[in-house]
């Protein structure tokens, strides 16, 4: 099959450039072995937000007191928080197949491989193997979590945040490795569901990459929840310990918790 134009890569980057270039009378097609949507839709920026909804609601109610209103006997049903996650990434991921329907857009679910110029390799999840052609090339593959081997990622007990988008249940401990945008955000999130947290961060501060009032501001804010942040500390290593972690680190000190979260930035796609 030939077209105009093939797109490796069905995130924002892949998806957007799609339905442009069928919208200019290209015939075109994305190779994407997940949904479409990318990691932005399925495991990053839309999930985690309906998972901060969820927390800043019983924030809010744990709160209510302060405002004369009384709310007696709540609880959290977990599996329906996941659940309203799971409903509106379906939603937006029905919305990107629709457009791509109007659009004549084809997907082709597998993994794409550039094998010559305008020849890409298609293989499918059952192995098989295709054969496309197309005058034009967009390479849109993404990226995934970072992982350094001594911190014993094992998708279980040590997770990143694709894992902990799928928990079934609120951990009792977590300690957070990495204090950028990721782990502060999925810091607070568990914390207002009950987690006990720690944030451990290599950088003088939480949020480096930010300005540094911004990031004094979320670290007071953070204290001020129970959140405890580790700044200027460097992990040895994370071993498993009776069903949880062992993190100790290069202080000799050990920090024992029911999972441990990677969050130490992304790393691409190839």
């Amino acid at each position: 099959m030939s077209y105009d134009v093939i797109i490796i890569g069905g995130g924002p980057g892949g998806y957007v450039a799609a339905i442009r270039a069928a919208q200019l009378g290209a015939k075109v097609c994305v190779v994407e072995k997940d949904n479409l949507g990318g990691t932005c839709l399925n495991r990053g920026c839309i999930p985690t937000k309906a998972l901060v909804a969820s927390a800043s609601l019983l924030s809010q109610i744990k709160q209510a007191s302060k405002f004369g209103i009384t709310i007696d006997g709540f609880s959290i049903d977990f599996p329906r928080i996941m659940e309203r996650k799971n409903e509106i990434v379906a939603g937006l991921v029905q919305g990107i197949e629709f457009l791509f329907k109007r659009h004549k857009v084809q997907k082709i679910s597998g993994t794409g491989k550039i094998i010559q110029s305008g020849v890409v390799e298609v293989t499918d999840s059952e192995g098989n193997v295709d054969q496309i052609s197309g005058s034009n090339i967009i390479i849109a593959t993404g990226s995934e979590p970072a992982l350094i081997s001594s911190l014993g990622y094992n998708g279980t007990t040590v997770i990143t945040s694709n894992e902990a988008l799928e928990l079934k249940e609120i951990p009792e401990s977590l300690l957070v490795i990495g204090g950028g945008v990721i782990g502060c955000e999925f810091a607070t999130i568990f914390h207002e569901m009950g987690t006990k947290v720690t944030v451990v961060e290599a950088l003088a501060t939480i949020l480096p990459m930010v300005d540094q009032e911004i990031s004094r501001r979320l670290q007071s804010i953070l204290k001020k929840k129970g959140i405890q942040t580790k700044t200027k500390t460097m992990i040895k290593s994370v071993s498993t310990d009776n069903g949880g972690i062992v993190a100790t680190l290069e202080s000799g000190e050990e920090i024992k918790a029911q999972k441990a979260l990677i969050s130490i930035g992304r790393t691409f796609n190839t």
